[in-house]
């Protein structure tokens, strides 16, 4: 059983990933903003905590040296460009055992996994937020952690899509759909079993028969 740490546990893929660490029998500490609107139910292995990555000592207090940190976050708007990049640095200052990121396919080191239209498309399109993924995301792999960079998130079912590392994965013209599911399996999988530190993950199908 680790200690699993879930950063922005109040979105839809946070709450995946509240809900299959708490499956696979984890000590799971949910961080959330506003823990009063937390619609979690009671579960012996859920600790839920006030925690804003724009206050790095709420995060601090929730990280020990044995925790591993599974995050959800995102912008909710592009007022809440930096969000990323502070979550990054407040996670990292608390010194946990690993980190699983989520990050988004053709932005910074994965823009060659994308072609070069789709990567100037995603860059107009996130506009502010695209310099706090990318700066994001290399913090986390730079420190040795695990950055998963999926395509656009949807609710589907899951497809047991596979976690292909960056250097081997098949280019995209542009990025396939992934379930929310998929991507939440992948991080737990890397949180329990660490194999790709400081690597950026895509989940893609599995070409081989």
């Amino acid at each position: 059983m680790k200690r699993i740490v879930v950063i922005g546990a109040s979105g839809a893929t946070g709450r995946l990933l509240v809900d299959g660490a708490l499956a696979r029998g984890h000590d799971v500490h949910a961080v959330v903003r506003n823990p009063g609107s937390y619609s979690h139910g009671p579960h012996a292995q859920l600790t839920v905590h006030r925690g804003d990555v724009l206050d790095p000592a709420s995060i601090a207090a929730v990280i020990t040296p044995q925790s591993v940190v599974v995050s959800g976050l995102g912008a909710r708007s592009k007022s809440d460009a930096g969000v990323l990049t502070s979550g990054a640095r407040a996670v990292l200052a608390a010194h946990p055992s690993a980190v699983v990121w989520l990050g988004a396919i053709g932005t910074g080191r994965s823009a060659t996994a994308v072609s070069r239209l789709t990567h100037s498309l995603l860059k107009a399109g996130f506009g502010a937020e695209y310099g706090d993924k990318t700066a994001a995301d290399s913090l986390i792999q730079d420190a040795g952690h695990t950055v998963v960079h999926a395509g656009p998130l949807n609710d589907k079912a899951e497809r047991r899509l596979s976690a292909v590392p960056l250097a081997s994965v098949t280019h995209q013209f542009f990025p396939a759909f992934v379930s929310r599911a998929d991507v939440a399996r992948i991080m737990l999988d890397e949180a329990e079993n660490p194999t790709y530190r400081g690597q950026i993950l895509i989940p893609q199908r599995n070409s081989r028969p």
